[in-house]
């Protein structure tokens, strides 16, 4: 009987110990749901209307009952459609021609024609001057005299000479606003006949009136047996050299202005006759190579 009234006292321990745990179970979990409410209305007053409420938890959600309809989910918010980037607009081009605007391509102006020097003689001194100290090679000092002269519609074909040294000089050129033409001083020496360096010309474009125009000039020492030289020109026309003691002389301009792109057209034809009219001989200039018999500037 003792031992049956000790179990039943101790069942009672253990009843009442377990019913003691269950009250203080529930009055913590009381007093943490009020604290967690009181927290989440601080937080909403403490941030203001534009606060974003606390999102419930999955386990916080409240299942529907079987047999009843689910909620209508709301879908979420449209996305605000992206705003298009502004087309960049293409600035006018400022190319010329027809690619750009329409406006023809601008053409340079060409540099405003000169006349030649009033003197000649004085001009083609100090160019033959400026020619001999650059190349450092003999030439006519200066006591030098003009030997020979042709005054052209072009310019001036004279040849400048000391005792010892010639040089050919052509004031043409001078019309581009630069200097005029020096041909390559020389010996005194005459040539033979069949030396077809000697009859060399120099071509160059010179401007008159607005128009450009292909011009020639050569200059030499007269060969012996040789009284008269002709140059046939591909314009087809043909210019006879001036012929002045021991020298000769020769200017031609063509006579319809020169066309950019224009071929050279046929070679230049020189023909040397006798005393009594024979041809002594007849040959043909290469381009580029004997025409531009000149060192003060290129053709």
């Amino acid at each position: 009987m003792i031992e049956q009234d000790r179990k039943r006292r101790i069942v009672r321990l253990l009843v009442t110990g377990l019913a003691v745990a269950a009250v203080a179970g529930v009055a913590i979990a009381g007093t943490a749901v009020a604290r967690s409410r009181q927290s989440a209305g601080e937080t909403a007053v403490a941030g203001g209307p534009d606060t974003p409420a606390a999102t419930p938890s999955p386990a916080n959600l409240a299942t529907p009952a079987a047999g009843t309809a689910n909620p209508a989910t709301p879908s979420p918010a449209p996305e605000p459609a992206a705003t298009p980037e502004p087309v960049a607009t293409p600035e006018p081009s400022q190319t010329p021609g027809p690619e750009g605007t329409g406006r023809k391509p601008a053409i340079p102006p060409k540099p405003a024609a000169k006349a030649p020097p009033a003197d000649p003689v004085a001009a083609c001194k100090t160019w033959l001057k400026e020619v001999a100290s650059e190349r450092g090679e003999p030439a006519p000092g200066p006591n030098a005299k003009v030997a020979a002269r042709l005054d052209g519609v072009p310019g001036t074909v004279m040849i400048l000479a000391d005792s010892k040294y010639w040089a050919g000089c052509d004031t043409a050129f001078a019309r581009n606003g630069s200097e005029g033409s020096i041909r390559q001083p020389a010996k005194i020496a005459k040539p033979a006949p069949g030396d077809a360096e000697a009859f060399e010309v120099a071509n160059n474009l010179i401007p008159i009136k607005g128009k450009e125009y292909a011009y020639y000039w050569a200059a030499g020492q007269l060969p012996s047996g040789v009284a008269k030289i002709s140059y046939t020109f591909p314009d087809g026309r043909t210019t006879d050299a001036v012929i002045k003691g021991n020298y000769w002389l020769m200017q031609h301009q063509t006579a319809t202005p020169w066309q950019e792109g224009s071929a050279p057209g046929p070679q230049i034809k020189v023909t040397l006759f006798g005393p009594n009219g024979q041809s002594l001989r007849t040959f043909l200039l290469v381009w580029g190579e004997d025409t531009c018999a000149q060192v003060s500037h290129g053709c």
